[in-house]
């Protein structure tokens, strides 16, 4: 009896040792659990510019287009020029022989009615042709247009005689286009406005027909509290003081492409957090990291760059 006794009160006080581990490993988890600091990323906020743009797709024109066209009914009878080649106005690119009934079979010229490249020949030697149906196009792209449309809702934004860039994905270079002309209706099938800004070409790289991405200026702002975008969320964002992470609400002035402008809200100086809000509410302890000093450590690794 004695010895049952002895191995019951042995199992007793495993059992509550055993209880006691379990409650307290628990309590040191929520223990930790409350005390777990968040990693976040961090910018400085500062003065700066805050710029907006939409990029669209254009169409380049050349800025002289001419078909040609014989004067008389006859039968080609000899090509002078090839496509692609340059020709003067004037210049005589076909021979042509007119073969009515009661003409002298004598042969006659067609000429370039502009200077310009030959763009397309539209006959072959033995081709009858008339006055109505053109032969031949010449086209001068020494200058250009790019001809686009611009969403009704930024149709404010395009003014005759501003700025925009051009880029072409076949062309490693950025040019420069100033708005002529601006329709002044809405197409009520796109709900769009046509722009055409033009330009010049002297070496001829932009090619009629060629697609290019026109960036068109939506708006600017200059020397103002700018944040990176991947800080707000929403109408508010998360900013850092003495590793406690604060949540803030803000007014949001114009929305660029890479910045935003606050108007009110936060204050230049302030730490303002860009990775990491999603798992912040407002009062948790922060481990914040500067991204300049990340980009910093990032260049100093060989072959980060």
């Amino acid at each position: 009896m004695r010895r049952f006794l002895i191995i019951a009160i042995i199992v007793i006080v495993i059992v509550v040792a055993a209880i006691i581990r379990i409650s307290v490993g628990r309590r040191k988890a929520v223990v930790e659990e409350v005390t777990q600091v968040v990693p976040v990323e961090v910018v400085p906020v500062t003065r700066g510019n805050v710029k907006s743009t939409c990029e669209v797709l254009g169409t380049v024109v050349a800025d002289k287009t001419a078909p040609v066209f014989p004067e008389t009914m006859g039968r080609i009878t000899r090509i002078l020029v090839r496509e692609g080649s340059y020709v003067a106005k004037n210049t005589n690119i076909m021979a042509i022989r007119n073969e009515t009934i009661g003409f002298e079979y004598e042969e006659g010229f067609i000429t370039a009615p502009i200077s310009g490249n030959v763009a397309s020949i539209d006959v072959k030697v033995g081709s009858m042709v008339n006055p109505q149906a053109p032969v031949a196009t010449i086209v001068d792209y020494a200058r250009v247009s790019v001809e686009f449309h611009v969403a009704e809702t930024n149709m404010n934004c395009a003014r005759k005689g501003m700025d925009v860039e051009i880029l072409s994905d076949g062309i490693d270079r950025t040019y420069r286009a100033q708005v002529a002309e601006i329709s002044p209706v809405v197409d009520e099938y796109t709900r769009t406005v046509a722009v055409k800004a033009g330009m010049a070409n002297p070496n001829k790289a932009l090619r009629p027909g060629m697609t290019a991405r026109v960036r068109v200026n939506l708006g600017e702002k200059e020397d103002v509290i700018a944040i990176p975008k991947d800080a707000l969320l929403d109408s508010y964002v998360f900013v850092v003081n003495d590793s406690t992470a604060e949540r803030r609400d803000v007014v949001v002035g114009l929305v660029g492409d890479k910045t935003v402008e606050i108007v009110t809200g936060i204050a230049e100086g302030e730490n303002v957090v860009v990775i990491g809000q999603q798992r912040l509410a407002g009062g948790e302890k922060v481990n914040p990291i500067r991204r300049e000093l990340i980009s910093n450590e990032a260049r100093s690794i060989p072959g980060s760059e």
